[in-house]
């Protein structure tokens, strides 16, 4: 039997990781370390911030983080003040998150962040060729959710 290996260099996946995490590290180091916040904290101030009063199930999804890990990050942003929690009228069982007043301004440092980044990401493309990226990327994003919900492998 043959051995096939991933070539790590041209593998999709594999690169879309590496990027991932470089990214993630840049933010770490030059944003949220210096705000106070983990890398699950900033996003969810970025997602709070973009988003409005969520459930932590909506948030845990759109970060991409397990539950239980995202509500541990929002009850440390809730202890200093950045988050505001209230029980869901439909269902007392769920949380409604929110940003305080703080946590507002916060999301305004993390947002400019964020933004100068990705113009600084994308320089070294033309405006036709960034949004080009950004469709490939959300129909990407679209394939690989549908692979989730499906349980997709290979040969099955």
């Amino acid at each position: 039997m043959k051995n096939s290996t991933v070539d790590l260099d041209s593998h999709l996946p594999a690169l879309l990781f590496a990027l991932g995490a470089k990214i993630s590290l840049h933010a770490q180091r030059e944003s949220a370390r210096g705000l106070g916040l983990d890398m699950c904290e900033w996003r969810t101030i970025q997602i709070l911030g973009r988003d409005g009063a969520s459930t932590i199930n909506h948030v845990a999804d759109r970060i991409a983080m397990d539950r239980g890990g995202t509500s541990r990050a929002i009850a440390r942003l809730e202890a200093r003040g950045l988050v505001l929690r209230r029980r869901s009228a439909d269902d007392r069982r769920r949380s409604i998150v929110s940003l305080s007043d703080a946590g507002i301004g916060l999301c305004n440092d993390v947002s400019n962040f964020a933004n100068a980044r990705a113009e600084r990401l994308t320089r070294c493309f033309t405006a036709s060729e960034a949004a080009t990226l950004t469709g490939m990327l959300q129909m990407l994003d679209a394939e690989i959710s549908e692979m989730l919900e499906s349980s997709w492998r290979p040969g099955h």
